[in-house]
């Protein structure tokens, strides 16, 4: 039998060779699927060869509110992206760019990454319609899995952000000030709203992929227990935000925040 590569998963999940792909995984699934971290990351490499490759590129691993409470200090070029070994070693590689967001930072590379990357500094909301990830889902991203769960999605809180007044409570509580530190060294204050910490905890992106069942919204493949999938942003976004209405309209939480109903603000 031949060796299943990542290229036929690629191409098995239609992923575009000249789009825009933002890019979540986990090395110890990978390595469980018989993928090692570097295979994954040249043959990511090679797909994208004619588009932009993007991967998230956060300094912390705890919730937003615990990371901003810290007083931050956030070096472009020296902090690690503290959410996996493939994300840290393609933020090293030659000629990717990162944004100067202090905490959801991303990091590109490709014919568009300057304007992929590109931060407005006076917004202090991480998931605003001017924000990485909103401009991401304009841009007509496609967001792949490789080894991580349906459930990890950020760009789920750009949804969030859009519907805050219309939800039973808001997604954001507290404003905090993070130390940026840029590529040429320069030294600014930026300022953020921190996401509620059930907002991280107890969302369930998966929920969507349920609920959307059928549609082209989504396509996966199952290795060896491990996942691979792939999401069309703008469908899903669509999607996500006429469900989201719908629901505030009717009092009630999403259906990736239902846990939320049973919780209490922290």
């Amino acid at each position: 039998m031949v060796p299943l590569t990542l290229a036929a998963i690629f191409d098995e999940l239609e992923l575009p060779r000249s789009g825009v792909l933002y890019v979540q995984s986990s090395t110890d699934w990978l390595e469980t699927a018989g993928f090692s971290a570097s295979e994954t990351l040249t043959a990511l490499l090679d797909w994208t060869s004619a588009g932009t490759l993007v991967m998230p590129a956060y300094p912390f691993r705890t919730t937003h509110l615990e990371y901003l409470s810290s007083s931050p200090h956030f070096d472009v070029r020296k902090s690690a992206a503290a959410i996996g070994l493939i994300p840290e070693v393609f933020r090293r590689t030659a000629g990717v760019r990162r944004s100067l967001d202090p905490d959801f930072s991303i990091a590109a590379l490709g014919a568009d990454s300057a304007e992929i990357v590109r931060t407005d500094a006076e917004d202090d909301d991480p998931f605003s319609g001017t924000s990485v990830y909103a401009r991401l889902i304009e841009r007509g991203a496609m967001m792949v899995g490789l080894g991580v769960s349906l459930n990890t999605n950020s760009f789920i809180h750009v949804i969030d952000s859009r519907l805050s007044p219309r939800y039973p409570r808001p997604a954001y509580d507290g404003r905090f000030a993070v130390e940026v530190v840029d590529g040429h060294s320069v030294v600014s204050t930026v300022w953020r709203r921190a996401l509620q910490p059930d907002f991280q905890r107890l969302t369930q992106p998966s929920a969507v992929v349920g609920a959307t069942a059928g549609s082209t919204i989504f396509a996966s493949r199952v290795i060896d227990g491990v996942n691979f999938f792939r999401c069309d942003l703008p469908q899903w976004s669509a999607w996500c935000e006429s469900h989201g209405r719908a629901a505030a309209d009717a009092a009630q939480w999403p259906c990736w925040l239902s846990r939320l109903s049973e919780s209490r603000p922290e």
